[in-house]
């Protein structure tokens, strides 16, 4: 998405003017464009923009506006509002009925008068249709496989698409609303759906093909009048692509490949979208299924995409393009996984060019492919391209190492607890940062009876490292302690007449041993290094002299940097924070004793008694009886001893903060614990779903972190709230290696400005005066300590939700 695009997208969102500044503020929280240079978007360079489009914005009292009341805008909020208002039935009848609404707007769309649109651009109804799908997916959280945002830019951005008379036969097992972009954005050519090619392929999910139906005849009806010279088929094969493992992928592929086999006959074009993994597996299936692809002189293009382009599942996915009419013998490969991952304007451009970009891009004639493997970072990327520095050699790995050892899963996990004989190194104990490991109290441990073939397992010395999702972590074990390796952590003894250990460490963390580990590793998933792969890895070694200066100069500069902080950022958070936290009640009890100090100085003068009722400063006639009653001597007293409790409180969270050490993680079966944590508050009702996982976490912080949660709904959400405080718990699966908690509750919304840095409380080290207190500054510390995340969830559409606020947490298993 461009700036532009993005101010855009604000301006319809808030149906109102705003000023640059409030919009800037809101394509940095909603991430709708990020700058290259990593700072955020600024209020001038949003008025910049908006002035060179003036096609597009206006200025009206000071604001940015839309130029026109944009028909698409309008169009979109008059639908999305009635589906807003149809939330009670969504919510009574279910997920069938939640179709249902959207297909009666679709319905509504599909028979509303043309002329309230443009008639110099026929694709507006297109457009409206596919915005209004867009969004009600996203806010219904529907489970079902959908195109991301940046795959239908891909996909709609081919330059076939532009031109001609299109017509696409569809084989995917889900939605096809994204098809109404593809004819919306190729304003002059025209499109039509073969319906007959879009049936449910693999019998499980029931799909209500009235919805493809009305996005095949709203893009028949969105052509303009006459047809184009040229007519081009194109096939689209789509996967299911099964989050469970236990679900036959290989058979979801095979057939789509057979499927894409018998009919390419009546094809021009085919796009089919696989699992990444399938282009370089060497499982015999896949083998054949690419040496049958390439044999076939038809494959035109490889693109390998970054994680994120379906909805609903973590998998990597990559395209094959294919020409039947057009057969040169040249395959063009892209790796758009990483460069080009934010850009997808660029990935288009490049798809269309075939344009070369060192390390990214590159034609390969068929005769230069190698094994049948059609990994676009086996052509694009030049591992031998390493500027050797002076007086440094290149060797492989493997040629300086004198003993390898690699982890691997234990049967009993029972056997591993704290304290254990031997304390086990999993790849989340390496730290990136650190150039020596740091073995700590709380690491699971092993006794060595419980090893099978202990020798195998057992290291000292040396170096520990992890190759997981195309990086390598490495540090140096020490010399005077065993470890036991745990699984995809693998341990290298180097030759000490070659190299040090910690400068190996430290150079198998160097960009260009990172450029090589993305060329070998492999995975659909996160991928990994082999072992065998590791040591085809290339690194450069100085003299052992010149290693030892290397190190020295770099050990130095890092203990000026670290002297030179007397005091950390977290100090300074913690301070900052208990100062505000604490500034409200020693206001006010400063104030009430500055006034009870005067009524008994006055008193005692007067030699009069004291009654509770009586008010301790003067009041005027206007003072109503409920401001009055504020300033009895009685209300006074108490309000004195409820600001003595409440610091009371602060300080004992505050102490709370200051005794979270690092955790002692034990095994944890989260759902049960969330059951548990439950049941303490019976005036709340709970709804604890997903699949049980179990992790490792510290308890009793785990048990601080959700109780936090679950007050601060109570203090601030419930607390004006009509309906029955209820707090949705769910569990989600993320990927091989984390997972999320969503926390949920239909207490007060929060307030439209209020961030995620508000409520983890950092006090004025984000802005003056800013914070909720402890509570937040608490959950923010104990989920560093776990190396987990959260986000706000802020979603737009939550009146069609039962809940008003959401917060999602990522934890590593």
């Amino acid at each position: 998405m461009t700036l532009h695009e993005a101010i855009e997208q604000v301006l319809q969102n808030a149906e109102k003017p705003l000023f640059s500044r409030d919009i800037a503020d809101i394509i940095n929280n909603q991430n709708l464009y990020k700058r290259k240079d990593g700072l955020p978007v600024s209020a001038s360079q949003v008025t910049t923009r908006a002035n060179n489009y003036s096609k597009l914005f206006t200025k009206e009292a000071g604001k940015i506006k839309l130029v026109k009341d944009d028909v698409v805008s309008l169009k979109f909020q008059h639908y999305r509002n009635k589906l807003v208002h149809e939330s009670n039935a969504i919510r009574t009848y279910g997920r069938a009925n939640k179709i249902d609404v959207i297909v009666r707007s679709l319905e509504e769309l599909l028979h509303e008068d043309d002329y309230t649109y443009n008639h110099n651009h026929p694709r507006e109804k297109l457009l409206v249709a596919h915005k209004l799908c867009d969004w009600f997916f996203k806010q219904s959280n529907s489970g079902s496989l959908r195109l991301s945002d940046k795959l239908i830019t891909v996909l709609s951005g081919l330059n076939w698409f532009q031109n001609n008379d299109n017509t696409i036969e569809i084989y995917f097992e889900g939605y096809n609303d994204f098809l109404l972009k593809i004819a919306a954005d190729n304003k002059a050519a025209t499109f039509s759906i073969n319906s007959d090619y879009n049936p449910n392929l693999f019998n499980e999910f029931e799909y209500n093909n009235h919805l493809n139906e009305l996005v095949s005849k709203l893009i028949d009806r969105g052509n303009i009048t006459y047809m184009m010279s040229q007519t081009i088929t194109t096939g689209i094969f789509i996967p299911p692509f099964r989050r469970s493992a236990a679900r036959n992928s290989r058979g979801e592929f095979d057939l789509m490949l057979s499927k894409l086999q018998n009919n390419h006959s009546q094809l021009d074009k085919a796009i089919l979208i696989v699992q990444s993994g399938v282009l370089s597996s060497q499982a015999s299936f896949n083998k054949e299924a690419r040496e049958q692809i390439i044999n076939s002189g038809a494959l035109e293009a490889v693109i390998t995409f970054p994680n994120g382009m379906f909805e609903n599942t973590a998998m990597n996915v990559s395209m094959f393009i294919f020409d039947f009419n057009t057969r040169d013998n040249q395959v063009f490969f892209l790796d758009a996984s990483n460069t080009l991952k934010d850009d997808m304007s660029e990935v288009v451009r490049t798809i269309n060019n075939k344009k070369y970009v060192r390390d990214v891009s590159r034609t390969i004639a068929y005769e230069d492919l190698f094994n049948y493997d059609l990994n676009p970072k086996k052509y694009v990327i030049d591992i031998d391209d390493i500027q050797v520095k002076p007086d440094h050699k290149l060797y492989q790995i493997g040629q300086l190492i004198e003993q390898r050892k690699y982890g691997a899963m234990f049967k009993n996990k029972n056997s591993l607890y704290v304290g254990g004989e031997y304390k086990l190194i999993k790849m989340a104990d390496i730290d990136k940062n650190g150039l020596y490991f740091e073995p700590k109290e709380n690491m699971l441990g092993i006794d060595h009876d419980e090893i099978e073939n202990i020798d195998k397992h057992l290291v000292r010395g040396g170096v520990v490292l992890s190759a997981f999702n195309k990086k390598i972590k490495a540090s140096v074990l020490p010399n005077d302690m065993s470890f036991a390796l745990g699984q995809n952590v693998y341990w290298l003894k180097f030759y000490d007449n070659e190299v040090l250990d910690e400068y190996a460490a430290r150079e198998l963390t160097q960009p260009y041993v990172t450029k090589q580990v993305e060329y070998y590793s492999k995975g659909a998933t996160i991928p990994r290094l082999s072992v065998r792969d590791l040591m085809e890895i290339k690194i450069q070694i100085p003299g052992l002299e010149e290693q030892k200066n290397i190190l020295f100069k770099e050990f130095r500069k890092s203990e000026k940097q670290v002297h030179g902080d007397n005091v950390t950022n977290q100090e300074k958070d913690f301070i900052k924070t208990l100062k505000h936290t604490l500034k409200q009640p020693l206001s006010g009890l400063g104030n009430d004793f500055t006034s009870l100090k005067s009524f008994l100085n006055k008193k005692i003068e007067a030699k009069e008694s004291i009654e509770s009722n009586e008010t301790i400063v003067p009041v005027f006639d206007t003072d109503t009886p409920e401001q009055i009653e504020i300033h009895t001597l009685k209300n006074t007293l108490d309000r004195m001893e409820r600001s003595v409790t409440d610091m009371d409180y602060i300080l004992e969270q505050a102490i709370k903060i200051i005794s979270i050490s690092e955790p002692i993680k034990e095994s944890i079966q989260l759902k049960k614990f969330l059951q548990n944590i439950a049941s303490e508050y019976p005036s709340i009702q709970f709804k604890i779903t997903g699949k049980e996982v179990e992790f490792l976490a510290d308890r009793k912080q785990l048990r601080i972190l959700l109780h936090n949660f679950i007050t601060n709904a109570i203090k601030h959400g419930f607390k004006d709230s009509y309906e029955t405080p209820t707090i949705w718990l769910e569990i989600k699966a993320k990927d091989t290696i984390s997972f999320q908690l969503s926390i949920r509750n239909n207490g007060v919304p929060l307030p439209p400005e209020f961030t995620i840095q508000d409520f983890l409380a950092k006090g004025s080290s984000i802005q003056s005066d800013v914070g909720s207190g402890f509570g937040g500054f608490l959950i923010g510390l104990i989920l560093k300590k776990h190396k987990g995340t959260i986000e706000l969830i802020k979603n737009e559409g939550f009146g069609i939700m039962p809940h008003n606020v959401e917060f999602l947490i990522t934890l590593l298993k």
